[in-house]
């Protein structure tokens, strides 16, 4: 018997999301429409650039919206009938009406192992904290912030050297599986759902924009964790020679030396802290691309110990 062909709403915006959306792609007998954030400007000139999803969706040859506010298009969606809404790092509440409209329901593929880490930045929020686990949870939408109802969840194993992008990516992938293994089951009246545990609820919200200037006062392995968190955006970062420094991979070790004082050893800072040492491998000046700090201090002529603030 011939499947009938499902309408499928896609909502996403970033890297995360489009590789999702390929993963979606290669299922059979789906029409798909994609929803994403308006074009942002971007680069030296700022050109309007198009997010990740709108590329892909564009280069698939599907339906492509982009609406400032999503009520604007309530008319449109209402009348092109969904059977399901799939989202992924979209970035917005969404509405009642919108979680009324399709057949069967709407889904989020989230970052996290709920209920731990609900809101907006839980990749970085994990790796912050010092969690050695994290995944990605296929849960129902409901109207509170990622409060929903769980359908399957995969976990990731958060490995020492990881940062945000990385560990992006990696779950990502594992999102693109989670709901390809049950796109069918999605597409149920009676699709086994269960409810997140209150109690152990943790949230991500967005980082202070003071908490990118890294404080040598903290242990190392806090001050690496940070770095790691914050790489590649927005960056955390140091003062050197008066310069603004953004911090692009890093370690900690055991060792004793005054609190960031950066020591050059084979093109490698070893930074104090108040326990332990951060190994800073590469940096950014600003202005400037990637390069070690061995090529920081022989650009600037600085041979020895520097200080960073």
């Amino acid at each position: 018997m011939k499947q009938s062909v499902r309408k499928v709403l896609f909502m996403g915006t970033p890297e995360y999301a489009r590789i999702i959306l390929e993963g979606l792609l290669t299922l059979n007998n789906l029409n798909i429409r994609v929803v994403t954030k308006p074009d942002t400007p971007q680069g030296r000139h700022m050109r309007l650039t198009p997010s990740p999803v709108a590329k892909a969706a564009q280069g698939a040859g599907l339906a492509v919206d982009k609406p400032a506010r999503l009520v604007d298009l309530k008319e449109a969606w209402s009348q092109w009938q969904p059977d399901l809404i799939i989202t992924a790092a979209y970035g917005k509440i969404l509405r009642p009406w919108l979680l009324n409209l399709p057949r069967y329901g709407v889904y989020n593929l989230h970052a996290s192992l709920l209920p731990r880490w609900r809101g907006p930045n839980p990749i970085a929020w994990a790796i912050r904290e010092g969690d050695t686990v994290t995944g990605v949870t296929l849960m129902k939408v409901d109207e509170g912030v990622d409060t929903g109802d769980i359908v399957a969840a995969r976990r990731v194993a958060i490995t020492p050297e990881m940062n945000t992008g990385d560990l992006t990516l990696m779950l990502a992938y594992e999102a693109q599986k989670l709901l390809k293994a049950y796109f069918d089951q999605l597409c149920l009246e009676n699709i086994h759902l269960v409810p997140q545990n209150a109690d152990e609820t943790t949230y991500a919200g967005k980082f202070d924009p003071a908490d990118s200037h890294i404080q040598w006062n903290q242990p190392a392995e806090v001050i690496n964790r940070l770095i790691r968190s914050m790489t590649p955006e927005p960056g955390a970062y140091t003062i050197c020679q008066g310069q603004r420094v953004k911090l692009v991979q890093s370690a900690y070790d055991t060792g004793e030396q005054p609190v960031g004082l950066a020591e050059l050893k084979q093109n490698i800072w070893r930074v104090g802290t108040t326990d332990g040492v951060v190994v800073v491998k590469r940096i950014q000046p600003a202005g400037k691309t990637e390069m070690t700090p061995g090529d920081f201090q022989r650009g600037k002529r600085i041979l020895g110990r520097v200080m960073c603030e």
